[in-house]
């Protein structure tokens, strides 16, 4: 084992050391930022290169694209592929984001209100996107799909709007072109719940609580798992989140707390099964994230994650990003990374032949049975 990869074991190994334990052989796939916008075409892409902005240096700028009927028909196709012990087939949980910025009706105020619009209505204005939602549903129905909250938008409301207002170039001109980009590298606001003041958590709440109530009119039950964007949010929305119906928190081993300011927050860590009141963390352990690291064998990589994860008597919850499976920018994208997800689950169930796929509200059921049993 050279340097590299031992470095890696260790980091897998830390992972799963403390938190619920299991004997079962639990896969889960959670993916982010279904909903979203990020970059509405290819030849938007390519305008912003022309004006010279480094959109290169970030693959959700590259490669991350509002999910089109393709998209979603082509992913279902590889997950019907693949069964559990109990003959489910492999589900994605989709973490939906509800709504995306009503460019029209910001502009048409000066640039001083904000105005936001569902994902469904910003479907209507892509092409090849009519069928997205019923795909959505379809998916749900055949046990491919769990949809749970990821938030209103995947955007910092009040410093993109005071980034509008102070005329920034690059937000404008990204505004026109119907995006959030914000001319720094990938930041694009997509810290949605950070806050420069503390006294932002009361709007922070409502948005959080209008998005849920969005979720639920929408697709028919209450989420009861939330991934925040970025990682980051105050323990202030926990009681909001509780007082929803959320369970379960979805996440990485660690939690950013804003301090003030973006980047600067307090790193606050978590293990599988952990309670924070009356939530309790789900936590990745496994990472299938072709889109965003060059690596030669995410195969091999993720294969041995859940290896380890399954060693040390947890189960295996994979994070991948919906950028992974994203073809309207680049159609490679999604050929290449589809391949890869579905050699993985053959590898998985051929290698685990008593595997069973769960979402994540579903791991978090079991988890909270098991400390609390009757």
């Amino acid at each position: 084992m050279n340097l590299r990869n031992a470095g890696s074991a260790m980091v897998r190994l830390i992972r799963n050391l403390s938190g619920w334990k299991t004997n079962r052989k639990i896969v889960v796939i959670e993916s982010d930022d279904w909903g979203s916008i990020r970059m509405p075409s290819h030849e938007v892409l390519n305008r912003f290169i022309r004006k010279g902005y480094s959109l290169l240096q970030t693959q959700y700028n590259r490669l991350d694209g509002l999910e089109n009927n393709d998209d979603l028909i082509q992913l279902l196709d590889v997950l019907s592929q693949h069964k559990d012990c109990f003959g489910k087939p492999a589900c994605i949980t989709a973490n939906t984001i509800m709504a995306n910025p009503d460019f029209d009706r910001i502009k048409e105020s000066g640039y001083q209100s904000y105005y936001y619009e569902h994902f469904k209505e910003t479907l209507t204005r892509y092409p090849h996107h009519d069928r997205v939602f019923d795909l959505h549903v379809q998916g749900n129905k055949l046990g491919m799909l769990q949809h749970q909250f990821h938030g209103r938008e995947h955007l910092n409301v009040a410093r993109w709007m005071k980034a509008l207002q102070r005329k920034d170039a690059a937000v404008l001109y990204a505004f026109d072109q119907k995006t959030t980009y914000s001319g720094t590298d990938d930041y694009n606001y997509m810290e949605a719940l950070d806050w420069d003041d503390p006294t932002e958590t009361v709007s922070l709440s409502e948005i959080v609580k209008s998005g849920l109530l969005s979720f639920e009119e929408t697709f028919g039950y209450r989420s009861q798992s939330f991934i925040a964007p970025c990682y980051t949010w105050d323990v202030a929305l926990n009681k909001t989140l509780s007082n929803a119906g959320i369970k379960y928190v979805q996440g990485v081993h660690y939690q950013y707390i804003p301090r003030g300011g973006f980047n600067n927050y307090k790193k606050v860590s978590w293990s599988m099964g952990q309670r924070n009141g009356t939530l309790i963390h789900l936590v990745r352990n496994c990472f299938f994230e072709p889109s965003l690291v060059a690596k030669p064998d995410w195969v091999d990589y993720t294969l041995a994650s859940v290896r380890d994860a399954f060693r040390l008597n947890k189960p295996a919850v994979l994070c991948a990003h919906r950028i992974n499976f994203m073809g309207s920018i680049d159609a490679k994208n999604r050929k290449q990374n589809l391949l890869l997800l579905d050699q993985l689950l053959t590898a998985i169930t051929n290698r685990w032949p008593e595997i069973e796929f769960m979402s994540s509200d579903q791991l978090g059921a079991t988890i909270e049975k098991d400390l609390n049993p009757i």
